[in-house]
């Protein structure tokens, strides 16, 4: 399973995060946030998902991002069944 609108990136070295904004601005950008400092890793939450073949799209098409994913649902289950 994987959280609506939510993505998973991390880009090359030297990228913005003003860069970034522009980039998936179109979507109605809710947060954008570094995970790991010094990492280029990011959380991206978009208000209008277009789905990830447009977003991995427009990604290549930047060529400044190493890869993108969906961000996914970890499930807690239960052992005493």
């Amino acid at each position: 399973m994987f959280k609506e609108g939510e993505y998973l990136f991390t880009t090359e070295e030297g990228v913005t995060t003003d860069e970034l904004r522009t980039l998936f601005d179109e979507f109605g950008i809710i947060k954008l946030d570094s995970m790991i400092v010094r990492d280029r890793s990011y959380h991206l939450i978009l208000n209008n998902d277009p789905g990830l073949s447009i977003i991995e799209k427009k990604a290549k098409k930047f060529g400044k991002i190493r890869y993108i994913e969906r961000n996914q649902i970890m499930h807690k289950y239960n052992s005493n069944r």
